[in-house]
């Protein structure tokens, strides 16, 4: 019997590396079928119950619009879909029933711990959409303390203290083009000026003391916008190496092969730096995991081989 894995979204967004999924299917030589339904949202409902019903539908990478649309289909979600209100990973159950995950916050998490970083204390977020609310999800993971998120859309603050309510006295918000008016400030007030540099983290002043020493730093600054997704745009939000000199780490979410200009002022910098593709590639394994672990299942091999993704545990808070 072949399975069937889709890629459901309407427009399709462009393969950044190639179809990871088949090529992976294929590796391993496995009977599992990898297409791309490109699904109008007025014939989403009966694609998406049709497939449920189909013996051989295995699951579903699911991309916008309808990653909160696909939680009303969803029997089961994880803690991480349910925090986030939005799927982009389904599975189908022997049993027929539809589990929902969202392996994007998971692979943020897992893409800070992997270079040992257990907890984030500060944040600055740039952008207040979907990719926030997997970084807010992520951070909170991490026990932060302390959120600045930077949003377009008025409505969005509201919206996220809603959602996250759990953390909504630690978040302050303010509007994304206040930062373009602030460099513009700093630039002419030579308040962040590169010259002289302000010394990287982690590296040593003229005095012998670590610059960790002299600054006061924030822990991580995360780009949760879609600037700098064109390649070669050489857009960002951030301008200036010295204002980047002020976070330990940034993390670009913008999932590019190619360096996109964050990246590339991150490295002039010396800032260490978290690239958007490999968090990309991580929630991708993620999810491809889930759909092993229920193929085995399918073919009555339940437990022979466990899936070694990471368990991520929701930590759940009074409001």
């Amino acid at each position: 019997m072949e399975f069937k894995v889709y890629l459901i979204g309407h427009p399709l967004p462009r393969p950044v590396l190639g179809d990871l999924h088949a090529q992976a299917f294929a590796e391993q030589e496995l009977p599992i079928g990898y297409e791309r339904l490109d699904v109008p949202p007025v014939n989403f409902h009966q694609e998406i119950t049709t497939l449920a019903r189909d013996r051989g539908f295995l699951g579903a990478k699911i991309a916008t619009p309808y990653k909160q649309s696909t939680l009303a289909y969803c029997q089961e979600l994880s803690g991480a879909a349910q925090l986030v209100s939005a799927v982009n990973t389904i599975v189908r159950r022997p049993s027929g029933l539809i589990y929902g995950d969202n392996t994007d916050v998971l692979a943020f998490v897992q893409s800070l711990k992997s270079q040992g970083i257990k907890r984030v204390r500060t944040a600055l977020v740039l952008g207040a959409g979907g990719a926030a609310r997997v970084a807010l999800a992520g951070l909170r993971e991490l026990g932060c303390a302390r959120y600045m998120v930077g949003y377009r859309n008025p409505r969005r603050p509201t919206e996220l203290s809603s959602q996250f309510k759990g953390i909504r006295r630690q978040v302050n918000y303010f509007p994304l083009e206040e930062m373009t008016a602030f460099f513009s400030w700093s630039k002419q007030a030579n308040l962040f000026g590169d010259n002289p540099p302000m010394p990287a983290p982690g590296e040593e002043t003229r005095n012998g003391r670590k610059a960790d020493d002299n600054i006061k730093r924030w822990d991580l600054l995360v780009n949760a916008t879609p600037v700098g997704q064109a390649p070669k745009s050489g857009a960002t939000l951030i301008t200036c190496k010295n204002f980047l000199r002020c976070f330990d780490r940034v993390l670009d979410m913008v999932a590019q092969p190619e360096p996109t200009k964050l990246e590339e002022l991150s490295f002039e910098a010396r800032v260490p730096f978290i690239r958007g593709i490999d968090l990309f590639e991580l929630q991708a394994q993620y999810s491809r995991d889930a759909w092993l672990k229920e193929y085995r299942r399918h073919i009555g091999r339940g437990d022979d081989a466990r899936s070694r993704r990471p368990r991520m545990v929701i930590k759940r808070r009074r409001d």
